[in-house]
């Protein structure tokens, strides 16, 4: 499983550099890397994946 936050300024991770609003994704065990940069205003958490309604039967 990754993890993926949305960097907020230009940063470099690892020799990789990221855009203000490119995806950073993380490999398993980078929580706390990614808490940090959610802390320092870094970057943004994901959005969650929408819930989709259930639609109703015509009956």
């Amino acid at each position: 499983m990754t993890l993926s936050v949305k960097a907020l300024v230009q940063i470099v991770l690892d020799g990789e550099s990221y855009e203000p609003g490119q995806w950073i994704t993380l490999p398993d065990g980078q929580q706390a890397r990614a808490q940090e940069l959610l802390s320092y205003g870094l970057a943004e958490e994901a959005p969650a994946a929408p819930v989709k309604s259930k639609r109703r039967r015509a009956s």
